[in-house]
């Protein structure tokens, strides 16, 4: 997929979901008006589709952005790792992607109690970002220095684990919702809080801050690749030519 075609694609369908976010209580109270619930059956009606009518938006959407990432670093000549991570960056953002702006009920029914900064949404759309912007192969664009490039890999790949497991307790849940009863999602929700948590003397380093961390990393080394393409580009070859002896 080229670069501009993968820019215009994602940017449609992030606004399309940020407006399916935004109007989604709309939806909910467009749905109880319609089907004239009674006031002791509505909180039925609002959890199965706040459920399960967000979680098909946001399968939706995640289906197609990861299909036209991949298109895109398919042409691009990136590794399909950058897809993999790129689904745990999604999956680890489930409390604002799941429960922002949703019935209330669906955040317990999910383990979600609160809801924090979206640190691997943002990973998510730095990447988009600069797949949107990098002039890949297949643009005769320059190679990526091994050096930032290099920083910007280690990143994904630390993000990425640390995304995959913040998203355990989510397939526990799905797990529960479809019968598979193996473990109690609270005990997997607790043993993950529990895993965040690293001390070190007297001070407490959560997984939360060390995604913060990355993250800075990772957007720098994005941003120096991008600079460092750009500089190429502008080097213009000399106008001048000698001409030869007649």
């Amino acid at each position: 997929m080229p670069r501009r075609q993968f820019a215009t694609y994602t940017s449609v369908l992030t606004v399309a979901m940020i407006a399916f976010i935004l109007g989604f209580p709309f939806l909910l109270s467009a749905l109880a008006r319609a089907i004239r619930c009674a006031p002791d059956t509505c909180g039925a009606v609002g959890l199965v589709f706040g459920l399960y009518g967000r979680m098909l938006g946001v399968l939706i959407y995640g289906t197609a952005m990861l299909t036209v990432i991949f298109a895109r670093c398919r042409r691009a000549g990136l590794s399909s790792w950058w897809v993999v991570a790129s689904l745990f960056w999604l999956l680890a953002a489930r409390d604002v992607l799941m429960a922002g702006l949703n019935f209330w009920a669906v955040g317990f029914s999910l383990g979600i109690l609160s809801i924090r900064w979206p640190i691997t949404l943002i990973f998510f759309f730095v990447f988009v970002t600069f797949l949107s912007l990098w002039k890949g192969s297949d643009e005769d664009g320059s190679e990526a220095q091994p050096g930032s490039w290099k920083i910007a890999q280690v990143s994904m790949a630390l993000s990425a684990i640390i995304s995959a497991v913040m998203s355990i307790p989510l397939f526990v849940t799905l797990a529960w919702i479809a019968g598979l009863r193996l473990i109690n999602p609270q005990s997997a929700i607790m043993t993950i809080q529990y895993s965040l948590y690293v001390r070190i003397g007297t001070q407490f380093i959560t997984l939360t801050t060390v995604l913060w961390l990355l993250l800075f990393v990772f957007a720098g080394a994005l941003i120096r690749t991008l600079v460092s393409q750009r500089r190429s580009d502008l080097q213009v070859p000399p106008t001048r030519f000698s001409r030869p002896a007649s």
